[in-house]
């Protein structure tokens, strides 16, 4: 018997209404799997309309995360309504990023919507990942964005051997982390690094970052 492959059609006005309805705090993220903010959006007003419906659910977190942050300014009057929904980016380098994402909006043009959300009063966050030596340069990111930014996250490439990558050297990729850990931890700046990229940097004797966040 042949296996059948089964489409799943993606409802996210359906989902939203089944995750405001729980009572039970949660943190949600839109979203780690695809862009809530490709250039359709400007059009359709899908993600905005999944906004509207989280924001009477006041219990939750809703961190955003998209490459499109600029666009997502549109959305700040349904951030506010809420109170606790922060608007993320992702950003792989400052410069030589283009060959990486082509078509998406450049790290500066994200790191300035960022800025303008930070002034209208939105807790913002920032997605150093993957972080790929020596293209990344997390220190310069962090640097750059410390004055608006209020959480960090720090991550690997992941499934580098299924897409038929290398996997990157753990001593250049702790090389690369440990500077943007300290500067952060000497502004008393909340980040977290994530599993996988502790991971990959533990079998090193010294300097070995901790499975924990910063608080």
């Amino acid at each position: 018997m042949k296996a059948r492959a089964r489409m799943i059609r993606p409802r996210p006005l359906e989902e939203a209404r089944r995750y405001a309805r729980m009572g039970r705090p949660r943190r949600i993220v839109i979203s780690f799997t695809t862009d809530p903010y490709p250039p359709a959006e400007e059009r359709w007003r899908l993600t905005r309309r999944v906004l509207q419906i989280l924001a009477g659910a006041p219990q939750h977190t809703i961190m955003i995360l998209t490459k499109n942050p600029r666009l997502a300014l549109r959305d700040l009057d349904v951030m506010h309504l809420h109170g606790g929904m922060w608007l993320g980016a992702t950003v792989i380098a400052l410069d030589g990023a283009r060959a990486l994402e082509p078509r998406a909006p450049s790290p500066w043009s994200r790191l300035e919507a960022l800025r303008e959300a930070h002034e209208e009063g939105v807790r913002t966050w920032l997605s150093v990942e993957p972080i790929i030596p020596p293209i990344s340069k997390p220190l310069e990111i962090v640097r750059e964005a410390v004055d608006y930014v209020d959480f960090f996250v720090f991550g690997k490439l992941n499934y580098a051997r299924q897409l038929g990558l290398p996997e990157p050297d753990p001593r250049e990729l702790w090389d690369a982390l440990r500077p943007a850990l300290s500067f952060l931890s000497r502004r008393g700046k909340k980040f977290l690094v994530k599993r996988e990229l502790i991971r990959a940097v533990a079998s090193l004797r010294r300097g070995r970052p901790r499975d924990s966040r910063r608080t």
